[in-house]
């Protein structure tokens, strides 16, 4: 929630009515915005979702108060979700790539534990890393869709930080 506040500072025009912790869950997304849409009705312009289960709840609460064309964005890129950007009933999904994730953690232990990587002898920059992330939108869903989820993509597991996007930086 902190790094949404803190990107909403470069928006003052966007007011964050309220944030709620759904859990991961679709229930508890509907729930959570039935309850949003009586407390704030037309001041909710947009929806911002910890994942895109809690989307499809969002949705769904939506749905059933005859709202069609809700901007929503969520995190994951599930193959339901990229559907429901292709459909225009989700704004754009983030992908936070599972496949490189997995395979660059059991690379790094691998290595580790054979001894071709010293972790104790790298900088900062290769102990706290971004991994890579697609930004899912209607224009792009299908070739997202065709590169990531019809077949699986191969990373070069020796490279660690190519597809990495950057250190994470504190304040």
């Amino acid at each position: 929630l902190n790094g949404l506040k803190n990107a909403l500072k470069d928006f003052p025009d966007i007011e964050l009515l309220d944030a709620q912790p759904a859990d991961w869950d679709t229930t508890k997304g509907t729930e959570l915005m039935a309850s949003f849409l009586t407390r704030f009705g037309d001041k909710i312009t947009g929806v911002h979702c910890a994942n895109d289960n809690i989307a499809y709840g969002v949705i769904e609460a939506l749905r059933a108060e005859g709202i069609e064309n809700m901007p929503i964005v969520a995190y994951d890129g599930n193959p339901e979700a990229v559907k429901l950007v292709m459909e225009g009933k989700l704004l754009a999904t983030v992908f936070t790539n599972p496949h490189w994730g997995g395979g660059i953690t059991a690379a790094l232990a691998y290595y580790a534990a054979t001894g071709a990587f010293k972790p104790s002898e790298e900088p900062k920059e290769h102990r706290e890393f971004y991994g890579p992330t697609v930004l899912v939108t209607k224009k792009d869903a299908a070739d997202f869709k065709a590169k990531y989820l019809d077949a699986v993509p191969s990373y070069n597991w020796k490279d660690f930080w190519g597809p990495s996007n950057g250190q994470i930086k504190y304040k």
